[in-house]
This record gives C-alpha cells, structure tokens and sequence, in this order.
C-alpha cells in the first residue's frame, strides 16, 4: 500500500467539498495545510502539534524587499521551507498567536517590607513596593480575562519570578484565569526565544482586591527569564513580551 493511504489521525480527509467557498463558511477547513498556508499568506506563523511550539514554525519571508518565499524557523535557526506530504495532509495545523502581550520596560526597586530586590515591572499598587517600577502596556488584542497586570518581575532574594493580575469582575472570569496559570504551563516567548514556566503556584496572597492574584514560579527557566529583565534594566530596552498557554 501506498504512504499517501496511510492516513494517520492527524491527517486531513480529501474531500474536495470542504474546500469549496461557500456562504458564511471559510475556504478551508481550519487546522488544514491550506487553510495554514492561508494564515502565512497573511502574514502569520503557523505550526504542527508535534512541533517545538513555540520557536518552531513556518512563516513569509522575502516581503516586501526580496521574492516572497515560506520560511522555516527553528531555534534561531531559519531556512527555506518545502513541506512534506504529510505536511500536506496533516490536519493538525495551529496558528501561533498570543493570548497575552505586552510591551515591558524593565526597572529595579527593594522592597521596603521584605528587602527583596525586584527587576521589571511592578505597580505601586502592590504592598511593600513604595513606587512603580519600570512600565507594562497590554496590548489591545487580550484574549484572556486579565485586565491589569500588577507584577511581572523576578525576585532576587526569594528566587521567584512573580505575576500579579487583575480580572475581570465577574466570578467566572477570575475562575477561568486561576485554571489557567495552575493547570496548563506557561510560555513566555521574547525575541523569538521561549521561556518554559511551567504551571503556576498560588502566592502567598491573591492581591489586594477580590478578583486579584498573585502567581510564583521557582525552576531555572523562571531564572534565565529573570536574568533577562536584569538585563533589560541595565540597557533600558524594551520588549514586546507574548505569554502564551499549553497543556503540555
């Protein structure tokens, strides 16, 4: 038999009519190599489920400067992309998008309460913190219920990278956020680069208000991320900053 009638699970159906324009219907079924290569064409970045999401993925290259043409990007590494035929027929295709972004520019501040020494951003709002340090905008395409961000900062002493948030006020909307740090593992992308968090520990308090929270994270790639902002702080750069979630 054949390789192309070796369809595996994650490969699309040839039906012909699913890719017929229709009224209120898209022109290819979402999650297919064609409606993938729609998304590039429109100058987004896809990606397979079994790729090394996110710093793997394909996107246009070339525009408008040179001859348009795929590119492949992996690590910091790209190259001209040709797909495979199970590319072709793979039904497993993702656009790569942020659920939350923000631009950062990173400062440092003690805390007066606990002598901990924060790098990022932090609002005045936050007990112990006697002024706001360095500056967060959230960029207007959030597609999560987070409002206000209070803290994305790295403390020095403690060894813990913080994210303090507001939602919006409504039970449902504090509860879907909670689920959403402590149950799926955070990736933080800069720069092309991926900063794997991991899932989420409660703080030691949710904030200041009802529908506030305090998130910690202790590894190393929590670390590397807060070595980061140092940096940041002592160039005065800043980033934009794309947080995404996944179940892995």
């Amino acid at each position: 038999m054949s390789e192309i009638n070796k369809l595996d699970n994650k490969q699309c159906p040839f039906d012909s009519e699913q890719y017929k324009v229709k009224v209120n219907d898209t022109v290819a079924p979402v999650g297919s190599y064609p409606w993938a290569m729609i998304q590039v064409y429109l100058g987004k970045k896809v990606y397979r489920s079994n790729w090394n999401f996110p710093v793997e993925y394909t996107r246009l290259a070339g525009v408008p400067d040179d001859s348009p043409y795929i590119e492949k990007y992996n690590s910091g590494n790209s190259t001209h992309w040709q797909p495979t035929q199970k590319d072709m027929l793979a039904c497993d295709w993702n656009l790569m998008d942020c659920l939350l972004s923000f631009d950062l520019t990173s400062g440092t501040e003690i805390s007066s309460y606990f002598g901990n020494v924060g790098w990022g951003y932090i609002s005045e709002r936050l007990v112990g913190w006697p002024r706001t340090m360095g500056a967060l905008n959230i960029s207007p395409n959030n597609e999560i219920d987070i409002t206000e961000i209070t803290s994305f900062s790295w403390g020095e002493r403690s060894n813990t990278f913080y994210i303090n948030t507001s939602t919006k006020q409504d039970k449902e909307s504090y509860q879907n956020v909670g689920f959403l740090f402590q149950n799926k593992e955070l990736r933080v992308i800069v720069n092309n680069e991926s900063y794997n968090l991991g899932k989420a520990q409660l703080g030691h308090h949710e904030g200041d208000g009802p529908y506030d929270y305090e998130f910690s994270y202790q590894n190393s790639e929590a670390q590397k991320l807060g070595a980061l902002l140092q940096q940041m702080q002592q160039t005065g750069q800043i980033k934009l900053f794309c947080l995404n979630w996944v179940d892995k």
